[in-house]
């Protein structure tokens, strides 16, 4: 963990075999880092491939599951067997996770202080605890995550590239005359509703292919 560590804080490129390599150590099958925002949305920045992509969408698409846990409240949420999880607590998204092959979560939220940035989740195949060690590695690589993201801010290199949710959001919000978060709730639902992602459905929104204000 400490060579992943030292790429990171040399500010080397965040590439998904490096993310790979966090995995491995991490005694994870994968991971991805995302940033979140005050509007609920999200944006990956790290990822070591596509099972970590989608669970990243799923969980913007649906509006639960353990990274929206770990922003919303700023603690760890740490699942070792998602076929034992509540069925109130991620009701959608649960089982579109275990139909991805994940049966463990470990979200860690990437804050400074009362400032959350983002969150850092880490999966597996298969179901099972992260050791105190695993666990204490998974804190380290999310100090150094942290600390690279505030430097992007700083430098101003950072550019969120899911414009089109937030783009769309606005619209809606104006629109109808609603907040932000009920507008965000709208396009989730109709991106749940029609088994859509919510980055095509937005997408739709903005070109004014799709009408949502007359949608319930």
């Amino acid at each position: 963990m400490a060579a992943v560590i030292a790429r990171i804080t040399s500010n080397s490129d965040l590439t998904s075999a490096l993310a790979d390599r966090a995995a491995t150590v991490a005694g994870v099958s994968g991971l991805g880092a995302v940033l979140t925002t005050s509007a609920g949305t999200t944006e990956s920045f790290w990822s070591a491939g596509a099972t970590d992509k989608a669970l990243q969408d799923l969980q913007l698409t649906l509006g639960e599951g353990p990274s929206v846990d770990a922003a919303r409240h700023g603690v760890l949420v740490l699942e070792p067997d998602l076929a034992e999880t509540p069925d109130a607590r991620w009701p959608a998204f649960a089982g579109a996770a275990a139909e991805l092959g994940v049966c463990a979560l470990f979200a860690f939220p990437l804050r400074i202080g009362a400032i959350g940035l983002g969150v850092l989740l880490l999966h597996r195949d298969s179901p099972g605890s992260m050791s105190n060690t695993q666990i204490r590695d998974a804190l380290v690589l999310t100090d150094a995550l942290t600390s690279r993201l505030l430097r992007l801010f700083v430098d101003g290199e950072f550019v969120v590239l899911r414009n089109t949710v937030h783009q769309a959001t606005g619209m809606l919000a104006v629109q109808l005359g609603i907040s932000l978060d009920e507008a965000l709730v709208r396009l989730r639902g109709h991106a749940f509703g029609s088994n859509r992602p919510i980055d095509e459905v937005a997408a739709d929104v903005v070109a004014h292919r799709l009408d949502l204000t007359d949608s319930p």
